[in-house]
C-alpha cells in the first residue's frame, strides 16, 4: 500500500463472513487455542469453525486471513493472536444474544454505526444502495472505505445476523437498516445519537461527568459542573448554565432540572433519567462519536418545515441550531458534502453561520463557501459580500452561495458582479423570493441556481477579458450552452 493511501476505516474482514464462519465455533476455538498460533490456524480452516469447505487445500495465507480479520474485528490480540476480552464474552453466549453482542460491539467499537448512519442517509435521500456506492458516499464524504472490497458486505452480513439489516433481499434492500433493532442494539434512538453529535464540547464534558458518577437521586447542576471545567478543562458560564447545557441535555431526553431562582443563591439540582445508560453513553462518547461525521448525523433528520420554523424562533439557542440545519439542508439538496464550520452559531451570535462545503457539481471538482443570514428584517449589505470574498485568500472557494431571508443592496449586487468580472469566482446570492421558493418545494433550488448560473455566464460574456466586436459576442451568445457551474 501506498504510504500515502488512507487505509480503510472498517475491517477489513476477509474470509470472514457468517457465510463461510460460524461465529460460535470461531470464538471457543480462539478461546481454546489462544495464542497458539498454528492451532488456530488449523482450526480456523475446518468444520465445525469453516462452514463452507474449501475446494482445494488451504494455503498458508487462507489459514491467515480469516485470523488477520479476527484481530481487525477484536476477538484477536494484535501480533499475539490472544483471546480479547470479547472473545471471552462471546464464547459465553448462545443466539441470538451471541450476534447482538457482537453486532453492538462493531457499531460502537468498529465505525458500524457510521455505516448505518450513512446508509440510513442514502435511503432517505432516495439514493440507490449497494457497498460499492455506500463505500464511494462514505469515502467522499472523509470517511474512507475500499471500493470493490468485501470488507463493507462483510460488515452488512453481521450486523444482519443480529437483525438489523435484512437477510435474503435484494442488493438495493439488503441496505436498508432496521432502526427498531437500531435502537434495541444500541440502547438509543436516532434522535438521541443525533442530540450528542451535535453537542458542544462542553455538554459533552458534563455528559462524561454524569457517567462517571452516575447519580442515583438528585444533585447540584453546579457540582457537575465543577468537575467538568476540572477534568476537561472547560469553562461555563454561570448564569447560563440552564439555557446552554441543562435544556439541552433535557431536550435530549437524559436528564430532568430544576432551577431554585438566582436570589435564593441555591444551585439547579438535577436527575438522570432511564434513557440514560451511563455505560452505553461512555463507550458512545469515547469511541463512537468520533468516528461519525458530527454535523451531518445531528441535523440529518431535521423536518424541513421544522427548519424554516425554528427559524422565527425567540431562543437563540434554537435559532442558531436552526441555520446550522439550514445550511446542511442546503448541503443535502446540491448534492455535496460538509467540511468544516468557519465557526459555530454560538460564536457569531446567532446571527449568521458560514460552512465550507465541497463536491462534484456539474461533472466538475467544486467547493463552495456558503452563508446562511437569518435577518428578515434588514438587508443584506455590500459590506456583508466582500467580507465572503475576503474569505476566499482563507477557502480557495471556488463558489460563493449567499442564502438569505432578506433583499440585497444594489450596491451588494453591483460588487458581486464586479468581483466575477475580474475573477473566476462564481458568487450567487439567494435573496427572500429564493428563501422563500426553496422552502415552498426543495427542488426549486436546482431551477434557482441554474437560473442564477446562467446569468453569471451571459455576464462573463458581455464583458470579456479581452475585446470583441459585437458580432463575435453575438455569436459566443448564440454557440455557448450555459451549464451549472
Amino acid at each position: 500500500m501506498s504510504p500515502n493511501r488512507k487505509e480503510s476505516q472498517i475491517p477489513v474482514g476477509t474470509q470472514f463472513s457468517p457465510e463461510l464462519i460460524d461465529l460460535m465455533a470461531f470464538v471457543k476455538m480462539v478461546v481454546k487455542f489462544s495464542g497458539d498460533i498454528e492451532k488456530l490456524r488449523n482450526a480456523v480452516v475446518e468444520a465445525p469453525v469453516r462452514i463452507k469447505p474449501y475446494d482445494s487445500a488451504p494455503t498458508e495465507r487462507m489459514r491467515n486471513l480469516p485470523l488477520e480479520a479476527g484481530v481487525q474485528y477484536g476477538i484477536l490480540t494484535k501480533g499475539t493472536y490472544h483471546a480479547t476480552e470479547l472473545a471471552k464474552e462471546l464464547a459465553e453466549l448462545k443466539e441470538p444474544d451471541l450476534f447482538e453482542i457482537f453486532a453492538r460491539h462493531i457499531l460502537l467499537k468498529l465505525n458500524g454505526l457510521r455505516v448505518v448512519e450513512a446508509a440510513q442517509e442514502m435511503f432517505q435521500d432516495g439514493r440507490d444502495i449497494t457497498g460499492d456506492t455506500l463505500s464511494l458516499y462514505l469515502t467522499d464524504q472523509g470517511f474512507r472505505v475500499t471500493v470493490h472490497n468485501t470488507a463493507i458486505n462483510t460488515m452488512r452480513m453481521w450486523l444482519a445476523q443480529a437483525g438489523l439489516f435484512p437477510k435474503g433481499k435484494s442488493k438495493s434492500e439488503a441496505w436498508i437498516p432496521n432502526k427498531a433493532v437500531k435502537e434495541k442494539l444500541l440502547g438509543m434512538n436516532d434522535e438521541l445519537i443525533a442530540a450528542l453529535s451535535g453537542f458542544s464540547k462542553e455538554q459533552i464534558s458534563y455528559v462524561k461527568v454524569l457517567c462517571s458518577l452516575e447519580p442515583k437521586d438528585w444533585i447540584a447542576a453546579s457540582d457537575v459542573r465543577d468537575m467538568a471545567e476540572t477534568n476537561y478543562g472547560v469553562r461555563f458560564g454561570r448564569a447560563s448554565l440552564p439555557k446552554e447545557v441543562l435544556e439541552p441535555l433535557k431536550q435530549a431526553g437524559l436528564i430532568e432540572y430544576e432551577t431554585r431562582g438566582t436570589k435564593s443563591g441555591k444551585t439547579s439540582r438535577l436527575k438522570v433519567t432511564n434513557k440514560f445508560n451511563s455505560t452505553i453513553l461512555k463507550t458512545f462518547i469515547d469511541s463512537t462519536l468520533k468516528s461519525l461525521n458530527n454535523v451531518v448525523t445531528a441535523y440529518y433528520l431535521e423536518r424541513p418545515e421544522d427548519i424554516f420554523e425554528s427559524l422565527h424562533s425567540k431562543d437563540k439557542y434554537i435559532k442558531g441550531r436552526s441555520l446550522e440545519a439550514l445550511t446542511i439542508y442546503i448541503m443535502r439538496l446540491l448534492g455535496l458534502r460538509f467540511i468544516e464550520w468557519r465557526k459555530r452559531a454560538k460564536e457569531t451570535g446567532y446571527s449568521e453561520v458560514d460552512v465550507l462545503l465541497a463536491g462534484l457539481f456539474g461533472g466538475l471538482p467544486t467547493t463552495w463557501q456558503v452563508q446562511c443570514k437569518n435577518t428578515p428584517t434588514a438587508s443584506v449589505t455590500l459590506e456583508d459580500v466582500a467580507k465572503e470574498v475576503g474569505l476566499l485568500l482563507l477557502t480557495n472557494a471556488t463558489h460563493i452561495l449567499i442564502v438569505a431571508n432578506a433583499s440585497f443592496t444594489d450596491d451588494a449586487r453591483k460588487f458581486a458582479r464586479a468581483i466575477m468580472l475580474k475573477s473566476s469566482v462564481n458568487i450567487f446570492l439567494l435573496d427572500k423570493n429564493d428563501f422563500n421558493s426553496i422552502k415552498e418545494n426543495p427542488a426549486n433550488i436546482a431551477i434557482i441556481i441554474k437560473t442564477h448560473a446562467e446569468d453569471i455566464c451571459n455576464l462573463r460574456i458581455k464583458n470579456p477579458v479581452w475585446g470583441g466586436t459585437e458580432q463575435d459576442k453575438k455569436s459566443a451568445l448564440k454557440h455557448i450552452q450555459p451549464t451549472l457551474f
